[in-house]
């Protein structure tokens, strides 16, 4: 019997550039885009349409995101973060990507965005939400893993969501608010999902 021994990756680099309007006070942070096979008719930031981000975003803004399907996907999507002075961005810049699985569990960093170059060119900035915190592959573990290959660091906060920590950056503090993964497998779901992205957002 010949068994298997090596695992296959691909290679992937992010495939658009973080989004962060003028007035941004705010940046939310991903991980990595889903597999192409799974993203739907936009090229823009969460575009598994299974993934409840944006109807997340739109609901936090007072709108419905339903009411917007015949309008260019991605203005809208912008629209948004503008009303809500949110930037975006994910961690991983170049990953690894195994059997083509969309799971963070899947997924390898090779280069991290650099999000304190992002903070350092948007001063306005002062607090990042992790949209993941559970396992070596989430949100909170590659902006750990990025702050300490710069010398940051900041205490990763026990207890259950929302959570929130700190570390200071040049001449101010960022804050950091953990909630919950948008994605369909997250535990946390409907309004109790909602309020908690309305809390750290607003």
């Amino acid at each position: 019997m010949v068994y298997k021994t090596k695992n296959t990756y691909k290679n992937e680099n992010y495939p658009w550039q973080p989004y962060i309007p003028e007035k941004a006070n705010k940046l939310i942070l991903g991980t990595f885009p889903t597999s192409e096979r799974n993203r739907g008719s936009y090229e823009f930031f969460y575009p598994n349409p299974n993934n409840e981000f944006w109807k997340i975003l739109f609901a936090v803004a007072g709108q419905n995101l339903a009411d917007y399907s015949k309008k260019d996907p991605v203005e809208i999507r912008k629209q948004v973060m503008k009303k809500l002075q949110l930037g975006i961005a994910d961690m991983g810049k170049t990953i690894l990507r195994q059997r083509g699985n969309s799971s963070d569990a899947n997924l390898f960093p090779v280069e991290f965005t650099d999000i304190f170059q992002l903070l350092d060119k948007h001063k306005k900035i002062t607090t990042i939400i992790v949209t993941s915190s559970s396992g070596s592959n989430s949100v909170l573990s590659w902006l750990h893993q990025y702050c300490n290959l710069n010398e940051y660091n900041f205490k990763v906060p026990e207890g259950t969501l929302p959570k929130s920590t700190s570390f200071d950056f040049q001449d101010r503090k960022i804050t950091i608010k953990i909630i919950p993964s948008p994605s369909g497998q997250s535990r946390i779901k409907g309004i109790a999902r909602i309020e908690m992205y309305k809390q750290a957002i607003n």
